[in-house]
């Protein structure tokens, strides 16, 4: 199965970046890479993985090394990353709880 990093996934992943940046470059970009591999190798080979998180919006949650939370959606023979939080952060509520437009995240692109 094709998945899809959306847009917003990368953006939301920056701050995670910066974060490990003040550690080293090397540590931060080994991380973007085992993420990036995980998130293809998982969800490629099984997109029904991770839980699902909003239903209505069919929006599932996968959580790599117990903190980081990947938000997609599986449309056709395609999976959307949609974003991907620390999942310390306030915006994991945030999600729940008012959720997210799906349609406009993915620009009409089914």
């Amino acid at each position: 199965m094709k998945v899809v990093i959306t847009e917003s996934a990368s953006v939301s992943l920056w701050p995670i970046y910066l974060y490990h940046l003040d550690y080293t470059r090397d540590y931060a970009e080994a991380f973007q890479f085992e993420i990036d591999r995980f998130i293809v190798e998982h969800l490629s080979a099984n997109p029904l993985l991770g839980h699902i998180y909003h239903e209505e919006r069919g929006i599932r949650r996968l959580i790599f090394q117990k903190r980081y939370n990947i938000y997609y959606t599986v449309r056709g023979e395609t999976v959307f990353v949609l974003f991907i939080f620390d999942g310390r952060m306030d915006i994991n509520s945030q999600l729940q709880e008012h959720g997210v437009d799906v349609e406009a995240l993915l620009g009409g692109s089914e």
